[in-house]
């Protein structure tokens, strides 16, 4: 059951959009070595965790990487997610896998989560909804052991696709902070997690992580495509080289002072 305690009147999401999000959706996606950005990320967690590491993805509705962590490294792998279709299609693509523990609730509810537990936490796509992104940041300290380390990743609309998004569908747009790489960093060394990886732009090409809304669904399969055809070749000849104008993510890494 949801938790009755309340999400801080920063979260500019809400609840009721992510509910339309993933009623839409009827299952989540496997990690693909074949997808370019699923292997760039899957390099970068085997880099930060190991067999019996505690993980936590917060906001873990629809997730692929739940099932990563707990098949492919063998951690204690958990996420949490207030969104009850979400956290349905992570439950139905986990289920009979002991190693996954999946919390329904809200994140800012203590009493749902051990405290300094995790090795590793991880959101994809969860702070710049923070009009005060320090809440989350501070959660994240409470539930991280001393020296555990934190990896959050967001869309980099600063460059090239915040504006597609500001103009294929605007109210999507205005569910997001947007952020640069300094603002990622600061609210991080505010709740004492110091950076290993300061935020930087990441990837060279991907139009793909603009939401294009109901009308233009069509357009997502080409676009995907489009990805892979050129981050590929790119990604071979050393020439997929990171910009504030066309990486289409922001990630930080950040350990918890011993």
């Amino acid at each position: 059951m949801l938790s009755q305690i309340e999400k801080p009147a920063t979260d500019i999401a809400s609840l009721d959009h992510w509910e339309s999000v993933w009623k839409k959706k009827r299952s989540a996606r496997r990690v693909s070595r074949l997808s370019y950005y699923d292997h760039r990320v899957a390099k970068l967690f085997h880099s930060l965790v190991g067999p019996q590491s505690r993980v936590l993805e917060i906001g873990c509705g629809g997730s692929r990487w739940i099932g990563f962590f707990d098949r492919e490294i063998g951690c204690e792998t958990w996420g949490i997610d207030y969104s009850p279709a979400g956290l349905r299609i992570t439950e139905e693509s986990n289920a009979g896998r002991p190693g996954v523990h999946l919390v329904a609730g809200d994140f800012f509810d203590e009493s749902l989560l051990p405290g300094d537990y995790f090795d590793f936490i991880f959101s994809r796509g969860v702070i710049e909804h923070y009009a005060d992104p320090t809440v989350v940041t501070r959660r994240i300290a409470q539930t991280l052991r001393p020296g555990g380390k934190v990896l959050t990743l967001i869309p980099n609309f600063v460059g090239l696709y915040g504006e597609i998004q500001k103009r294929v569908d605007p109210d999507i747009f205005d569910k997001h902070v947007v952020m640069d790489c300094g603002n990622l960093d600061l609210p991080h060394v505010a709740a004492n997690l110091q950076p290993v990886m300061p935020a930087q732009f990441w990837g060279c090409f991907a139009p793909g992580v603009v939401n294009y809304g109901s009308k233009a669904r069509f357009l997502l399969p080409p676009v995907k495509l489009a990805q892979q055809l050129v981050c590929w070749p790119l990604g071979f000849l050393h020439l997929d080289f990171e910009s504030r104008l066309a990486s289409p993510y922001i990630v930080g890494i950040y350990q918890k002072q011993e």
